[in-house]
């Protein structure tokens, strides 16, 4: 069986774990956190959470698990079988994770724990975050789903990523993301509906707040 490793006030372990239930995999969630120590480095050598294990061994970094439980389980796709079409679901995913989950996540510090606003780096930040919008109207389908009319994998991605970048570009700069890319509110509200998707979102937020709740 399928181990997952990581916390589920994650965004990353939430990307995972809906993708392995939308999937149909049994597996077994392990709680830890991510630490650049041994032993959890020859789990995931960047101590970062996600990762899991298989029969194979361990896997980190959550686009090469999704795309390694892609593979297990080619009857239920979730990435297109043509391959130009492929590479275009992994160009989206790219630009998503650079330009706004990577960028949004630098001043996590300052929305989710207490720390100091840091205007500068706010300021260095905003913009990047822009293009990366800009450059997802130009990708992005939204027919109803990212990449046409059936979901896939870059879906589970991105909508973890805005589940985090939404409020954080929401409290630093009091930015509606949402509005700057046509379409998106109503893909974020068709994700929002899916069984399972709530079902780990429950789970999330219940897991924040047990977070915040201890951190005052």
């Amino acid at each position: 069986m399928i181990k997952l490793y990581g916390a589920p006030l994650s965004n990353y372990y939430a990307m995972v774990k809906v993708f392995l239930l939308e999937k149909g995999f049994d597996f077994e969630e392990v709680y830890i956190a991510p630490t650049y120590s041994e032993p959890f480095l020859e789990l995931s050598p960047m101590g970062k959470i996600p990762c899991i294990e298989v029969d194979e061994g361990y896997l980190s970094e959550t686009t090469a698990i999704m795309g390694f439980l892609e593979s297990c389980i080619p009857e239920l796709p979730m990435t297109d079988r043509d391959s130009f079409r492929c590479a275009q679901m992994a160009q989206l995913i790219k630009v998503v994770e650079l330009y706004i989950a990577i960028e949004s996540a630098r001043l996590m510090g300052y929305v989710f724990f207490g720390r100091a606003l840091n205007q500068t780096l706010a300021d260095e930040v905003k913009p990047t975050m822009g293009k990366g919008l800009a450059a997802l109207q130009r990708l992005a389908r939204f027919s109803p789903y990212l990449m046409g009319d059936e979901i896939t994998m870059a879906d589970f991605f991105a909508y973890y990523v805005f589940k985090s970048a939404v409020p954080v570009a929401n409290k630093v700069w009091g930015w509606n993301i949402v509005d700057e890319v046509d379409g998106l509110g109503d893909w974020l509200q068709l994700m929002s509906k899916r069984p399972l998707i709530q079902q780990v979102d429950i789970e999330r937020n219940a897991a924040i707040k047990a977070f915040m709740d201890a951190a005052e």
